[in-house]
């Protein structure tokens, strides 16, 4: 008898551990096994969770996007640059970053020992000078820039230039130019300089070189101190693209400029204002 009401305890036990193993909350419950309230319920909550992520992803790309400009891309796509191949102006250095490779300007070799660029280029870390052909294993790994000198000039947003100098002869890898004395105004001339976007390439701009008088927007710069230009492409200046005329060199850009329906004449620091201290310190500079 003992045994029987012994038995008995241990199968309600049985019975109550079977009732809480099953039990379901409004989770877990299946929904087959739900009234019409409660899946209602549950869809409510998916719609409500679904909304909320929506609100929360598009809330995210009005914030990123809330500086758009739409002239801005409109002045993209109307961009068109002639390109040419690095190596075509074997004196033109483009002026890269150690740390990443990007291409931050673009500079003159002038010697086998020196490069001109704007002061801008040093704003960005250390640099690295690429000569020639990127394809040449004397040229693709560059030049480094050991020694460098800033040249006060009225002519550029930074007010200085910068002479690069390398220990290494570039002559290797590159050629010189010289810098002009009297450029041709009314002529044409040639900007080479960064294209907008990569580095495999250069920009290439024929220009007409501007006579500069009291109508001429010069911007902050003194009139004597720079040479512009007017009928440009539709294609960016960058700060330390290089004005040659007749194979001779005679400014650099003053500032980037983006926007030429903005600003009608581009202008570029005069070099010959420079020319004497450039020999001082490199004496083989032509």
């Amino acid at each position: 008898m003992e045994n029987t009401e012994n038995n008995m305890a241990l199968y309600e036990n049985d019975l109550e551990c079977d009732d809480q193993e099953y039990s379901h909350d409004f989770i877990t419950l299946p929904w087959d096994d739900r009234t019409r309230t409660s899946k209602i319920s549950v869809a409510l909550l998916l719609a409500s969770i679904l909304i909320t992520t929506l609100a929360i992803v598009a809330n995210n790309f009005i914030v990123h996007y809330k500086n758009f400009d739409a002239k801005a891309l409109s002045a993209e796509t109307n961009i068109n640059c002639n390109l040419v191949k690095v190596d075509t102006y074997q004196f033109v250095a483009r002026i890269r970053s150690v740390v990443n490779l990007e291409l931050i300007c673009v500079g003159a070799v002038l010697s086998q020992s020196s490069v001109l660029a704007n002061e801008l280029c040093l704003r960005s870390g250390p640099i690295r000078l690429h000569l020639g052909s990127p394809t040449d294993p004397q040229c693709k790994k560059g030049f480094p820039v050991d020694v460098f000198e800033v040249i006060p000039h009225d002519g550029v947003i930074t007010k200085a230039l910068v002479l690069l100098s390398s220990f290494e002869d570039l002559s290797r890898c590159a050629n010189y130019i010289k810098i002009g004395k009297n450029i041709h105004f009314k002529n044409k001339a040639l900007i080479i300089g960064r294209p907008f976007r990569g580095g495999r390439s250069l920009s290439l701009q024929l220009v007409t070189v501007d006579n500069i008088d009291n109508s001429t927007d010069v911007g902050n710069f003194k009139y004597d101190s720079v040479i512009c230009v007017k009928d440009l492409d539709k294609c960016p200046v960058r700060a330390g693209d290089l004005l040659v005329q007749e194979g001779l060199l005679y400014g650099l850009a003053s500032t980037s400029v983006n926007d030429r329906g903005l600003k009608q004449a581009v202008c570029f620091a005069n070099l010959t204002l420079v020319y004497k201290e450039l020999k001082l310190l490199d004496a083989t500079i032509g």
